[in-house]
């Protein structure tokens, strides 16, 4: 079988992915029969991938939208797994190369819904050895990861790379210092509400609504704290569906 992918040589040890079959350009107003029909022509083709798979989430076709980013990431792993560089750096600036990457990133995201953190921290951190610069943020993603995996050593290398005083390196600590069991869980629970009132009040609110106050706050330029205590919430929902024990501590 004939490989889909392959690198290109950019500067030194940066290089940029390349479809080793044409990529066509995705008309505005392709319907999913259309969208079908050209990545079945091109599996590689990032940009139809993406919007078949958004297509699908839309309309509540979860797991096959899920299986679409799948097949996307593993076209991207599969190549670097053969690879015999491990210092190839993937180049964010072609627009082709950053679409694979994200689509690496969006079935990360899809495995930490469904609790699968193992999977999800080894496609995070496929991102960060070839993306040094970090463009999506995933060292946010690996550090909870870590702490679901008790990966303390990666834990501790991860979080001191995060900026110290922001809401989620602060949320990281506390689980970790909990799970980890360096301190009394009081201790933490007494610190949390001491020094993060409104993470407090959030992880041991009954309800995390998603309310239209809520959209409006969180696509501003500054959402207020409690709103964004909320989104931080949201996305790291699938931590406390899986260890409940956290925020049943804070609500003691």
């Amino acid at each position: 079988m004939k490989k889909l992918l392959k690198l290109e040589p950019v500067i030194d040890t940066v290089y940029k992915l390349h479809s080793t079959l044409p990529v066509r350009r995705v008309p505005e107003m392709a319907d999913e029969a259309m969208l079908r029909e050209l990545l079945a022509v091109n599996p590689a083709n990032f940009e139809v991938r993406e919007r078949l798979a958004d297509s699908l989430t839309a309309r509540g076709a979860f797991q096959e939208a899920c299986q679409l980013r799948l097949d996307g990431c593993l076209l991207v792993s599969d190549l670097m797994e053969e690879t015999d560089d491990e210092f190839v750096v993937l180049d964010w600036e072609d627009s082709y190369t950053a679409r694979a990457l994200s689509m690496v990133y969006d079935s990360a995201e899809d495995h930490l819904v469904i609790g699968d953190f193992e999977v999800a921290a080894a496609m995070f951190e496929l991102l960060a050895d070839r993306d040094p610069e970090d463009h999506l943020n995933v060292a946010e993603r690996l550090v909870f990861c870590y702490v679901a995996l008790e990966e303390w050593e990666l834990y501790d290398e991860t979080v001191e790379l995060l900026e110290a005083g922001t809401m989620t390196t602060r949320l990281a600590r506390y689980w970790a210092a909990f799970r980890r069991g360096g301190e009394p869980a009081a201790a933490v629970r007494d610190a949390m509400q001491r020094e993060d009132a409104v993470l407090f009040r959030e992880w041991t609110a009954e309800a995390h609504e998603v309310t239209p106050e809520y959209l409006a706050a969180i696509t501003s330029n500054k959402p207020s704290a409690e709103m964004a205590a909320r989104r931080l919430w949201l996305r790291t929902e699938s931590f406390w569906r899986e260890f409940p024990e956290f925020v049943a501590m804070l609500r003691q």
